[in-house]
């Protein structure tokens, strides 16, 4: 049997060792709930970094189509995610029933490991993850006052290029421009837009907000018309072909 001072001390020893398992008890929860919290911060910081830089790739891609630049480069910082070049968006234009325009886009593409991706295609930025996406910078055209203006950015790459692990250097180069379409008399009475895109609902809710119709919605190909009814007075359909390359 424990003499009282033994049991104080046994006592004494089993409150230390109760209150020790909880300190760390207590650590480990608040190092694992801290380490995914800095982890989702890291993530976050890093996807809005990219997106300004997007941002700054589709000033710079505008600078060669639209005021004379022979070229332009944009570093992106990439860290854990991957920059890349991704299979092509099909795009076909249609004025009068006639066809115009009938060309394939590769998209630029930054992608990090929880499948948020930033996409530049044909003049726009896209923001998505895997339940949904908005556009954060609309494409180039102008419709407003009996005005339509489809400035087509086509971007062509020679080969599918992935960087990942480091900064990447996405270099664009003028390719030419070229007016497919052109008429200020009055006599066009319908031009439809077709894109084949894994990004066709948020092209389709782009083209619906500047006054198109939409006949033809899917996940993957949208079809839209413009104007609902009459004629438009002046349309423009242009294509501004650029040479991408993307280096580490």
């Amino acid at each position: 049997m424990l003499e009282p001072t033994d049991a104080r001390a046994a006592s004494e020893v089993l409150g230390y060792v109760l209150v020790f398992s909880l300190i760390i008890s207590a650590v480990a929860v608040v190092s694992v709930s801290g380490l995914g919290t800095l982890e989702d911060v890291k993530q976050t910081e890093q996807l809005d970094n990219a997106e300004r830089a997007f941002d700054i790739l589709a000033d710079n891609v505008a600078d060669v189509y639209m005021r004379g630049a022979p070229s332009r480069g944009t570093e992106v910082s990439v860290g854990e995610s991957t920059v890349y070049t991704a299979e092509g968006t099909t795009l076909n234009v249609t004025v009068n029933e006639t066809p115009v325009l009938n060309r394939t886009s590769r998209p630029i593409v930054y992608r990090n490991n929880r499948d948020q991706r930033l996409v530049y295609n044909m003049g726009a930025v896209f923001r998505t993850n895997p339940d949904g996406g908005l556009v954060i910078r609309e494409p180039p055209h102008v419709v407003r006052n009996e005005r339509l203006l489809l400035n087509m950015v086509v971007l062509r790459a020679s080969n599918q290029t992935s960087v990942g692990g480091s900064t990447a250097l996405i270099r664009t180069l003028n390719d030419g421009s070229a007016v497919r379409y052109n008429d200020t008399g009055g006599a066009t009475s319908n031009v439809s837009v077709r894109i084949e895109s894994p990004r066709a609902p948020l092209w389709t809710d782009y083209f619906l907000g500047q006054g198109f119709d939409c006949p033809t919605q899917t996940q993957t190909m949208l079809r839209c018309e413009y104007p609902a009814s009459g004629s438009v007075e002046r349309v423009y359909v242009v294509s501004h072909d650029i040479q991408i390359d993307i280096e580490r």
